[in-house]
């Protein structure tokens, strides 16, 4: 299972497009691609700071949402001014039934867009949570 915490800067005055585009990004995830445990968007208290949680049955749900054609057909780079991918594991027993992030290898029959979301989108987990399992 691959679960991330999107930590998203929104640009000044583009709140409302955002928003927009979140409601078609998450009804298009749901609609057209598997292996999709969690897909939700959250306002935080600060002026133009949302967070994203996802959730995966594995990285390469995470990486073939991330190729989608509605995923890459939105103009982001309007609207955003910052974004950071966060790699979250549960605690075990309180984590809302999702299982530990994990990080297999790519597979070497992988096609292209997989290698290119390998690239951009690198699991990056943190090393105490291995002594936490």
């Amino acid at each position: 299972m691959t679960t991330l915490l999107a930590h998203i800067k929104i640009k000044p005055g583009k709140s409302e497009k955002w928003e927009t585009i979140m409601a078609d990004m998450v009804e298009q995830t749901f609609a057209t691609e598997t292996g999709v445990k969690r897909y939700e968007y959250w306002k935080g208290q600060e002026d133009n700071f949302y967070y994203c949680l996802l959730s995966f049955d594995d990285k390469w749900a995470f990486y073939r949402h991330q190729m989608s054609d509605h995923h890459e057909g939105h103009d982001f780079a309007d609207v955003l001014a910052d974004i950071r991918l966060e790699y979250v594991d549960p605690v075990e027993g309180a984590g809302g039934g999702l299982e530990p992030t994990t990080d297999p290898a790519l597979p070497g029959n992988a096609d292209e867009n997989l290698m290119i979301a390998q690239e951009r989108f690198p699991l990056d987990m943190a090393g105490w949570w291995t002594n936490r399992k």
